[in-house]
């Protein structure tokens, strides 16, 4: 069994958009040490893409969008915002002593060999939030080693090592899927997972079930305190995880929800033209139809379905809109 796809008809996420304090250093991180390729760097402005990131007159962005082949999945788009003289300057969404959030956390990135990785960031001068920690989630899944440092723009970056290779596994699958499908030169693949972090699991799968038809893979409670360790959470710290799958392996979304401790929100930082994690990207088959989801799961709407321009795409139809379980912003465009 190399692969299996619970959700046939769901949407993965499209790309993590990232606001940059300084684009040259990110884009040498997620091109050169992740090994994503360029797939378009281009200047976005006028009224149609201030309208939909709500935006003062005269702000643009350079928007570099990165990712391997032509998927359209974990992708990463970096924004750096250019504001008219006088504007507030944009602040940082997250702190870096806040190691548990609501909304929009971190990237996920799949590595052949995590300690020769962790070595190397060592070496290199990134902080380190744990040594690799192996889980076990049990028969059926399979026991994953991960890490987390710090990455550009407060963003944490997680690898995670498949170490098990037997193929009833979810795990194993994956681990199948990824060595057939191949890493980057630099021995990563695009995101696989990224973290949102909720208030409330059921309000938050609702949306990601009926608007982008994915569905849970995995849903689990962490608590070992080797995982907490890891996670710099509480020793006896309870974290229900959803993973939500979409049509691709890549793509997943991990919901994260404190269960026995509280928790930071990033939802009111994280908009433009901020700098760190703003939004997670999805493309729909029917922008109609997500819209009118969305009405009837009462999520917040920004911007209405309306003409934006996206790098490399040129002007796609999209929306802005909050996810009902955090408040974290969540883009939707329909597939050309």
């Amino acid at each position: 069994m190399a692969e299996e796809i619970i959700a046939p008809d769901g949407s993965p996420m499209r790309a993590a958009v990232i606001g940059c304090r300084d684009i040259e250093k990110s884009l040498a991180f997620y091109r050169d040490r992740i090994g994503l390729s360029v797939l378009a760097d281009e200047l976005l402005s006028g009224p149609a893409f201030r309208r939909f990131w709500n935006l003062n007159g005269g702000a643009s962005a350079r928007g570099i969008l990165l990712g391997q082949g032509d998927e359209g999945v974990g992708q990463v788009l970096l924004l750096d915002f250019h504001l008219p003289e006088g504007s507030a300057r944009p602040v940082e969404i997250r702190d870096r002593s806040i190691v548990r959030a609501y909304g929009c956390f971190n990237l996920n990135f799949y590595t052949a060999d995590i300690r020769r990785d962790f070595e190397g960031l060592k070496k290199d001068g990134y902080v380190l939030w744990s040594d690799p920690v192996q889980h076990f989630f049990g028969d059926d899944v399979g026991d994953p080693i991960e890490g987390i440092f710090e990455g550009p723009d407060r963003v944490p970056i997680n690898l995670v090592e498949l170490a098990t290779r037997d193929t009833a596994t979810r795990v194993g699958q994956m681990r199948a899927y990824v060595e057939q499908r191949g890493y980057t030169d630099a021995g990563f693949t695009p995101i696989v997972t990224s973290s949102h972090g909720v208030d409330s699991s059921e309000r938050a799968m609702a949306f990601y079930q009926q608007v982008l038809k994915m569905r849970p893979l995995i849903d689990e409670v962490l608590g070992s305190p080797e995982s907490n360790r890891m996670l710099s959470l509480p020793v006896d710290a309870k974290t229900r995880v959803v993973f939500m799958q979409g049509n691709h392996m890549f793509g997943k979304v991990v919901l994260s929800q404190p269960l026995n401790y509280e928790c930071e929100s990033l939802i009111e930082r994280a908009r433009a033209p901020n700098i760190g994690y703003l939004a997670q990207a999805f493309a729909v088959g029917d922008l109609d139809e997500a819209a009118g989801q969305c009405g009837a799961l009462k999520a917040e709407v920004l911007s209405k379905p309306q003409a934006t321009p996206w790098p490399g795409s040129g002007s796609v139809s999209a929306m802005l809109v909050r996810n009902p379980g955090s408040g974290a912003l969540q883009v939707l465009m329909e597939d050309a």
